[in-house]
């Protein structure tokens, strides 16, 4: 009897953190039953971007991710069409996207990295709106963000008040030296602006909003964990693309539907990476599907999943190369500060 009254409190967390998170994307739903596919997508990747910073990382990073979500949306609408304003928001994104390792927030602050990177690659329609495009997105982002954020410090309260603690847990990494951040927060900077350049130049789209982001997830401040992450970034992929393609083979005539169970995706994959500690392509799998499907609802779930798979590859594959030629820095890095881990 011992063995259920163990899991039993843990299995309830989840649970209630699952069901606080669905809440949490009700908007993006009700706007996709109105037909407002493009803004439901921008909206929900808002959210969730400011609802991990939340859940996750400290307080002034989920703060600084709303303001930087609302301004970065309404800059990304002009560098859609402009390879060098492109160029410079990325390399913007990452370096902030760098900087943050500093108290160990990198992980958190990617998912609402890559939802700039997305309206950069594939602006949204705003037909039927009031208003220039750029002010429209820009608000709405921020508005979802907003919205994501408080959800997320609601569920953490929750979830500490569960556990019977009143804080989180220390992120990892969470005494990066200046050096080591310096070198991560360049490389992001220089990799995102350059690859955003490709795409706006050569029209990648959708295409191209999985390039960039592949870098954002892959790269690490320590080579180890890249190394790692590449591998079993890679195994989520392939396996979270066959999986969006059998729901999407199910009900591609219900883009509602479709966008239900890309949030229950990725409800799932969040409570999975808040709440317990398995392996990282677990989460993987899980989030791709979510995010081809709440992607894929306002264009093409087949093109959407065709192109992450191999646009996801090619990024990765240009990573290991990055992650060889930052090995040199980083091993003087780990020998000055006396560490093994680089």
């Amino acid at each position: 009897m011992s063995t259920p009254q163990s899991t039993h409190p843990r299995t309830r967390t989840a649970v209630r953190v699952s069901v606080l998170l669905g809440l949490a994307l009700i908007p993006g739903l009700l706007i996709t039953t109105l037909g407002l596919s493009d803004v439901a997508s921008l909206m929900t990747l808002a959210c969730l971007g400011a609802l991990l910073p939340a859940l996750l990382a400290p307080m002034r990073i989920a703060v600084a991710t709303v303001v930087f979500t609302a301004v970065a949306s309404a800059m990304a609408i002009p560098a859609a069409t402009d390879p060098w304003l492109a160029a410079g928001l990325l390399a913007a994104t990452g370096a902030a996207v760098g900087l943050s390792a500093r108290v160990g927030a990198s992980g958190p602050v990617i998912l609402a990295a890559i939802g700039i990177v997305f309206l950069v690659a594939t602006p949204p329609d705003t037909a039927g709106l009031d208003g220039p495009v750029w002010l429209v997105v820009g608000l709405l982002a921020g508005a979802a963000s907003l919205w994501g954020a408080g959800a997320g410090l609601l569920i953490r309260r929750f979830h500490h008040a569960s556990a019977g603690t009143t804080s989180g847990a220390a992120p990892p990494h969470a005494g990066l030296s200046r050096s080591r951040v310096g070198i991560f927060a360049a490389v992001l900077a220089v990799t995102l602006g350059t690859s955003a350049w490709v795409v706006v130049e050569f029209d990648w789209a959708h295409g191209g909003g999985w390039f960039v982001m592949t870098f954002l997830i892959v790269l690490q401040p320590y080579l180890q964990d890249a190394w790692s992450k590449t591998v079993q970034r890679a195994t989520g992929t392939v396996m979270g693309i066959a999986l969006a393609m059998g729901i999407y083979g199910v009900l591609q005539a219900s883009p509602v539907a479709l966008y239900v169970v890309g949030a229950a995706s990725a409800v799932l994959a969040l409570t999975i990476r808040f709440t317990t500690s398995r392996p990282y392509w677990q989460y993987v799998a899980l989030l791709t599907p979510a995010v081809v499907l709440l992607e894929g609802v306002r264009t093409s779930v087949v093109d959407t999943a065709a192109a992450r798979i191999g646009f996801t590859l090619l990024a990765a594959g240009i990573a290991i190369g990055i992650e060889a030629l930052m090995l040199p820095a980083v091993k003087r890095s780990a020998q000055r500060h006396h560490v093994d881990h680089y």
